[in-house]
């Protein structure tokens, strides 16, 4: 589990355990919802692959459009505005380059609400990784 302020490089560190780039990147509050990864040894396969919780059977061997498809289901779940949820994602990386683990990225803690944040947004995000803890 990753904890830390926003735009601090947590999402960054989850990819380098990871070794592959799917995580949405940019300023501001990007993790907007619990991205819960787990990666899966597939010691047999011939190349990596996600799946997705919210997507049973499908398989992303493109990356990047694994990120495109977290982006687009944190919309549909939180909006434009930079709301956030406690609703996970479910992310599954196969790859015969990890080993067995789950890890789990949060939202980064914020200070300042962004947009139509409410303005106990710290607090929420707050409460949201003491559930995780």
């Amino acid at each position: 589990m990753v904890i830390g302020g926003q735009s601090s490089g947590k999402s960054s560190v989850l990819e380098n355990i990871v070794g592959r780039d799917f995580l949405p990147r940019g300023t501001n509050i990007v993790t907007r919802r619990p991205t819960v990864i787990m990666l899966l040894n597939t010691p047999t396969a011939a190349q990596d692959w996600i799946e997705f919780g919210h997507k049973k059977g499908e398989k992303y061997y493109e990356f990047f459009k694994a990120r495109e498809e977290i982006e687009m289901d944190t919309e549909r779940l939180c909006g434009h505005n930079k709301e956030i949820s406690a609703e996970p994602i479910i992310v599954k990386v196969f790859s015969r380059n990890v080993v067995n683990l789950t890890l789990v990225d949060l939202p980064g803690i914020t200070k300042i609400p962004q947009g139509s944040q409410p303005d106990d947004i710290e607090l929420q995000i707050k409460e949201l990784c003491y559930e995780y803890v």
